[in-house]
């Protein structure tokens, strides 16, 4: 299986950078791209996304962000640490452990990949799943790290559950 990358973003230029191959975008692909409207519809296919995530590989989430919340920059769709959590722990295969990249601006090291890290952690079935994001301002054409590496990226932080 490939390592999957989820949209979670209706910003055109954030999709747009995830279908393109320049990008870095080939290791993560397929792209998904959550369908552009209600975020009920939205959670959705996040939900059926997540049962397709083959059991050894990573998940990179794309979106806007900030410390405490991913999704559209103004108003629209927001996740919290706490709904994505929740759909992992509905929704993703018995046994997967990651690693998860959100690919999201942040702004402190207290930031969103260490707020979903706490929120597996307190449903005690992702141990040892890694949870990485930046703590900077992330371009909404920036590419994609390779999957693999992960934990050797200065410009990544990495959040150990459990």
């Amino acid at each position: 299986g490939q390592p999957m990358l989820i949209v979670c973003t209706q910003d055109p230029v954030i999709r747009d950078v995830a279908t393109e191959p320049g990008k870095g975008i080939g290791p993560w692909r397929p792209a998904v791209l959550l369908p552009v409207g209600p975020q009920a519809a939205a959670r959705e296919a996040f939900a059926a996304a997540l049962h397709e995530l083959p059991a050894g590989q990573a998940l990179c989430l794309s979106a806007h962000g900030n410390d405490t919340e991913i999704g559209d920059a103004n108003e629209g769709w927001d996740w919290t640490a706490a709904a994505v959590a929740n759909l992992l722990e509905e929704h993703a295969p018995p046994g997967w452990r990651g690693p998860i990249l959100i690919h999201a601006c942040a702004r402190t090291v207290a930031q969103f990949s260490g707020g979903l890290a706490v929120a597996l952690e307190m449903r005690r079935v992702f141990d040892g799943l890694w949870c990485y994001g930046y703590n900077r301002a992330v371009p909404a054409d920036e590419g994609f790290p390779p999957p693999g590496g992960l934990a050797r990226r200065a410009d990544l932080q990495g959040t150990r559950v459990g």
